[in-house]
């Protein structure tokens, strides 16, 4: 494989995030060995990064103009864990019912804070040249899909976000934080026509495996390396998830719900039915296209984490950190395999 467009694409689970990280600070290190560089980082390898919330998160670690190792995403989870996911609490006793029912479980000036710290003043916009990303989220105003892209940010002042506010919007899963509205690089209050802002949840709502999204994007955008815009044939993708959710939904139990009882698993089913029916649709597209080999889906197993997005426990924090390493304990050949790929391209 020769002059492919590498997309690595990475899926939402909130702190599960931590099992994708792990993995993918596995194939850094071995594409610093592999390489001799011992500066290389992932961004280096891949022509474009796409991510949902959680991954969404990874997608603007990865591509930072820092140039982030990938072993700082896995600190930034089990330092900040307690601080994202911070519970919201009324002053008043009497009103711990209405809080629970009629406002989102955790604050948000603990996730704000994280993002900050980790990502700074630093702009979209400011992604190495030649880079490519799409981050996701939906604008509960405009019922619509968006978009984060480096070509856009690069292009237009009005395309360009902190990658702070694109974190924050990109993870604000609905019950569990609050929406957010954000404003682009490019609004000046002196100036009409530059106010507009974007009021945003989390893109898991339409595609919490957004690979499908990237191949769009990656199709009609420029690559100079394959010499206009790529076909499937010309892509190699890696997607990677956060773990299969296998906790079934028992119809004897389920078939009297109402709405409380069906909030949590509506929105669990939006997260994790969408990755299964996007792996279906790639593998079929990559068979017709002749290049099955160029779409690599990775999805390691939870064994003793808990499916909860918001588990934050020290000891699920450990399992979830197990589980990634187990994960690259038995799949070595296939991560290193990729790792050969990237760098022959």
């Amino acid at each position: 494989m020769k002059n492919k467009v590498r997309i690595l694409s990475i899926d939402g689970g909130g702190i599960r995030g931590i099992i994708p990280a792990v993995v993918l600070e596995y194939v850094e290190q071995k594409l610093k060995e592999k390489s001799g560089n011992p500066d290389a980082v992932l961004h280096d390898y891949f022509d474009m990064i796409a991510g949902t919330s959680t991954g969404g998160i990874l997608t603007c670690f990865y591509l930072h103009p820092a140039r982030f190792p990938a072993e700082q995403a896995i600190d930034l989870y089990v330092n900040k864990g307690s601080e994202i996911f911070k519970r919201k609490w009324k002053s008043k006793a009497n009103n711990w019912i209405k809080n629970w029912v009629c406002s989102a479980k955790y604050t948000k000036t603990g996730l704000e804070k994280a993002l900050n710290d980790t990502f700074g003043e630093s702009k979209l916009s400011d992604v190495p040249a030649g880079k490519h990303s799409l981050v996701t989220a939906y604008d509960i105003v405009k019922c619509k899909s968006e978009f984060f892209t480096v070509p856009a940010a690069k292009l237009e002042r009005s395309r360009d976000f902190y990658l702070r506010d694109i974190a924050r919007a990109t993870s604000a899963a609905p019950t569990y934080f609050d929406p957010v509205s954000i404003r682009s690089v490019g609004y000046d209050p002196k100036k009409p026509g530059t106010e507009e802002t974007h009021y945003l949840i989390d893109g898991a709502m339409f595609a919490n495996d957004p690979s499908l999204c990237a191949i769009v994007e990656a199709r009609k955008t420029w690559f100079e390396k394959c010499g206009g815009f790529p076909a499937i044939k010309d892509v190699y993708l890696v997607s990677i998830g956060t773990g299969k959710e296998m906790t079934p939904l028992m119809l004897t139990k389920s078939v009297n719900w109402g709405k409380f009882q069906w909030i949590k698993p509506v929105i669990d089913i939006l997260m994790w039915g969408s990755p299964e029916v996007v792996n279906c649709q790639l593998t079929q597209f990559f068979e017709l296209a002749g290049c099955s080999d160029c779409y690599v889906r990775l999805n390691p197993g939870l064994h003793n984490a808990s499916p909860e997005m918001d588990a934050i426990s020290r000891k699920n924090i450990e399992n979830l950190n197990e589980a990634g390493e187990y994960y690259v304990s038995q799949n070595k050949g296939v991560l290193d395999k990729i790792v050969d790929e990237l760098i022959d391209n």
